[in-house]
């Protein structure tokens, strides 16, 4: 028995030694095909980024730097045209952006980043042009300038709310966290609208929402789940009672998620509850039939990520553009000068509220905030 057991330990030791050099070699050859041989291999860039990436990896997790700042940096060093990946370049020159986003483009979104949040089945997680622009053609109409308009009663009631905190907060001496108002806001609006139940972040004291706070505490673990899937599985699949033991601060997250759970559930299995809603919310045209021109409608766990989707799309971007163009526009006295004079124009009376097709003349107003929401863009 002694010799039969000998050789299976040799046997098992040979295969995973052999196993072990067959990757070392396997991973050699990638780094010299990427170094050489890729089709990107002419393009300049740092020697670990053309091997690797790891490298992105090194930087975003143990540097922790954004790769924003990082390219900002490299393009002074290398020129126009960086590559920052095995597989990736990056340009600096503008004009370069109509070249590669334009009608005729019909690009697959990167997985790695889009995959990083948990939303896979949703417009934003959809990886091909196809899938995305079905899924865009459901929703469009809830966000068209007509149903916007017709909404706006529901905006103005959230940014009223905002206004009386901070007049409140400021009678009192206290100074307000645009940072977090904003955000605050935002939720309020984009939970109403998308799904005719408000969160009230507003009225928390000093903005310190709880659901603010956790969206706030779990944007960074996007980043490391774009660098590890096994990662992001044993997070997302994490019971909601373990992850308030593990993280006290995604409390309120964990809460919203399962209101909008349950409100996916409910909808799904008795579509007719919809007829309860006070206005049509995206249920309504998730789960339409027709809108779906014949394909079947969302499965409950797209609908869950859909509505997940839009509560970050609408909360972030949003309040970064409002908090960006506030702090610019109380920069530059000049500036704040002129829409002012403009807005007392239009807008005489505190009380007589214009609507948003008054609005929407005002040829300074028009101009400024679009180049904040470009610069948002940009920056984040």
């Amino acid at each position: 028995m002694l010799p039969v057991t000998l050789g299976a330990e040799l046997s098992a030791t040979s295969i995973a030694l052999i196993a072990t050099a067959a990757c070392f070699l396997w991973g050699a050859w990638r780094v010299v095909f990427n170094l050489y041989f890729h089709p990107l291999a002419a393009f300049p860039g740092p020697v670990a980024a053309r091997a690797t990436d790891w490298w992105r990896t090194y930087v975003e997790l143990v540097k922790q730097e954004s790769m924003y700042a990082r390219c900002e940096v490299l393009h002074k060093t290398y020129g126009e045209i960086v590559r920052i990946g095995p597989n990736e370049l990056h340009f600096s020159r503008p004009s370069v952006y109509h070249d590669i986003y334009n009608n005729n483009a019909r690009w697959d979104k990167e997985e790695s980043l889009y995959h990083s949040f948990g939303e896979d089945q949703s417009s934003f997680g959809y990886l091909t042009y196809a899938e995305a622009a079905k899924r865009k053609a459901v929703l469009n109409p809830l966000f068209s300038r007509r149903r916007i308009i017709s909404m706006q009663s529901l905006i103005q009631d959230k940014i009223s709310a905002l206004c009386a905190v901070l007049s409140a907060q400021s009678n009192a001496g206290v100074s307000s966290d645009l940072f977090l108002g904003f955000r605050c806001f935002t939720i309020d609006t984009i939970t109403s609208f998308c799904f005719a139940r408000s969160v009230d972040a507003i009225s928390e004291p000093g903005f310190k929402a709880p659901i603010i706070e956790a969206m706030i505490a779990t944007l960074p673990t996007a980043v490391v789940f774009k660098h590890f899937k096994l990662v992001k599985w044993m997070i997302l699949n994490c019971p909601p009672w373990l992850s308030v033991i593990l993280n006290p601060e995604l409390v309120g997250l964990v809460r919203l998620q399962a209101l909008l759970g349950e409100q996916v559930k409910e909808v799904s299995r008795n579509p007719s509850l919809l007829r309860d809603a006070p206005y049509p919310i995206i249920y309504h045209h998730l789960l339409d039939p027709e809108e779906h021109k014949g394909q079947s409608v969302p499965s409950p766990s797209s609908l869950y990520e859909e509505a997940q989707a839009l509560l970050y799309g609408g909360t972030d971007t949003v309040a970064n553009a409002l908090m960006i163009g506030v702090f610019h526009i109380l920069e530059k006295p000049a500036i704040l000068q002129k829409l002012r004079g403009e807005l007392l124009v239009a807008w005489p009376e505190i009380e007589k509220i214009p609507k948003y097709e008054e609005l929407e003349k005002l040829p300074y107003l028009v101009i400024l905030f679009p180049g904040f929401l470009l610069y948002t863009a940009a920056r984040y």
